[in-house]
């Protein structure tokens, strides 16, 4: 038998409320499970070093981990998981558990053509926080002859070469800066004649 109108309505106003709660938290749900899926699907498999690499090493198979990871807009500037890297040759250096960048590795015979290559600089010359594994230029400020009235000539001598290593005990005490750099083998002699002739200056390369 059905109850009259006046005890039916009362009801109603208490449990539509609790029903339409529960179905917006279930709709909810719902909405951020697909959302999480969504992601999940996005995700790419890259590789990543397993331990530190220097500028000069030649890849191998023990040095790669295949890493799944969520990249949607810059996916393109690491190395798919299903590129072949075994004897690539990194050009600049890798940190353990580091996305390979493609830029960092080179496929060329002449990457293995590199010299390491040290110079002073003074403290002034430098970045601060210049680090190993980073890309530079040099540029030589050509001594000041004050017999001559010819405009004193600065030039770029090297482009994008790789700091191998930085004496971090002169930068600490004070004086010239010892950097040890890997120059390729056809540029060696070239560079230390210019260099020789004035005032070296390290300009870091943003690539």
């Amino acid at each position: 038998m059905k109850l009259p109108t006046s005890f039916e309505l009362p009801h109603m106003k208490v449990r539509n409320p609790r029903v339409i709660f529960a179905g917006s938290l279930l709709a909810l749900s719902l909405i951020a499970a697909m959302a999480i899926t969504s992601q999940a699907n996005r995700s790419v498999v890259v590789w990543s070093a397993k331990g530190e690499l220097a500028a000069g090493d030649v890849i191998a198979k023990a040095d790669l981990v295949p890493t799944k990871v969520f990249l949607p807009e810059n996916s393109l500037k690491y190395l798919s998981g299903s590129a072949k890297l075994v004897g690539s040759v990194v050009i600049r250096r890798i940190g353990s558990g580091e996305l390979i960048p493609s830029a960092a590795l080179s496929r060329g015979a002449h990457a293995l053509d590199l010299r390491s290559v040290p110079l002073k600089v003074g403290r002034s010359d430098l970045p601060v926080d210049l680090a190993i594994g980073q890309n530079i230029d040099l540029y030589v400020l050509a001594t000041k002859d004050v017999s001559s009235s010819k405009p004193i000539e600065t030039r770029m001598v090297a482009h994008n070469v790789i700091v191998e290593n930085i004496d971090l005990k002169a930068r600490d005490i004070g004086g010239d800066i010892g950097l040890v750099l890997k120059i390729p083998d056809g540029s060696v002699l070239e560079i230390l004649t210019a260099i020789a002739a004035g005032r070296v200056v390290v300009v870091r390369n943003a690539i």
